[in-house]
């Protein structure tokens, strides 16, 4: 079957993110940073201060200011943004991956990631949870694990998954748990630990498919993001699907199906705005 130390093992030898996103990523969780703080950690980092310069004059083309300093970009850019931008150029190396395994071909997960960062981004309109800051980050690297994962995944292997989710009819997590031991959910978790990414976003990531044994609101937002980046892969690939979210979950969020509904055209359109001005389809 599948040795599950190796699985481990290979989770744990992943690159690590670079140190100014982790940084960043733990700062943003901190109310007690402030924008020099920020500023601070990515002027020493040229490559970060290069995109963050050239996302800030994009953000500053509907004025004639142009911005040429870190100080001004991370003041227009706002830190939400700004470690959107530093996680997003960490993990994207990664997620434009393919991963046969799971049906995805190349740069499908990361449009997926994209897609469900970007709902988190909306979801704060619809919802009267407050949206922790860990929410984003947890959301775009919710699917990690299929990339360590999907190595191990063989013929056989995969056979034994989908016989255990048509006869015992469980869901894919579940199916990977009983035959692996472990479920992508998981093995993400672990490596965004490795990553030293904030306990929050490692939260999120574990308990993305069940949010109430997370028992943490970055669980239910990165449910919420998952399950409405679906539609919106849906939507792209000319297809329908089946939406409802859990409904202890839009009562912890303070959300209705109704509210959700509303905000999935708003996501769906923040993703085809970041889409075209990254390059990130």
């Amino acid at each position: 079957m599948i040795d599950l130390s190796r699985l481990i093992e290979q989770a744990n030898e992943l690159a690590p993110f670079p140190a100014s996103t982790v940084r960043l990523a733990r700062m943003a969780a901190n109310p007690e940073c402030n924008l020099s703080d920020f500023a601070e950690i990515i002027a020493y980092d040229p490559t970060l201060t290069l995109k963050l310069l050239r996302a800030a004059n994009r953000v500053a083309n509907a004025t004639a200011t142009r911005v040429t300093t870190v100080q001004e970009a991370v003041s227009r850019m706002g830190t939400s943004r700004l470690v959107a931008l530093a996680v997003a150029s960490g993990a994207r190396p990664y997620l434009c991956q393919d991963v046969p395994a799971y049906g995805l071909d190349e740069g499908a997960l990361w449009r997926h990631s994209v897609a469900a960062a970007n709902v988190a981004e909306c979801a704060p309109k619809f919802c009267t949870t407050r949206l922790p800051s860990e929410a984003f980050t947890a959301a775009l690297l919710h699917d990690i694990g299929k990339l360590v994962m999907g190595r191990f995944l063989s013929a056989d292997i995969l056979h034994f998954i989908t016989a255990a989710r048509e006869v015992d009819h469980l869901s894919r997590r579940e199916a990977e748990s009983l035959i692996l031991g472990v479920h992508h959910g998981e093995l993400g978790g672990l490596i965004a630990q490795q990553w030293e990414l904030p306990a929050r976003v490692v939260q999120g990531i574990i308990y993305q498919h069940d949010p109430g044994a997370g028992n943490d609101a970055v669980c239910d937002f990165t449910y919420l993001s998952n399950q409405v980046a679906k539609r919106i892969d849906a939507q792209l690939a000319g297809k329908t699907q089946a939406f409802r979210i859990l409904p202890e979950v839009a009562q912890r969020l303070g959300t209705t199906d109704r509210q959700i509904d509303q905000l999935f055209p708003i996501a769906a359109a923040r993703f085809s705005e970041v889409s075209l001005r990254y390059n990130a389809v």
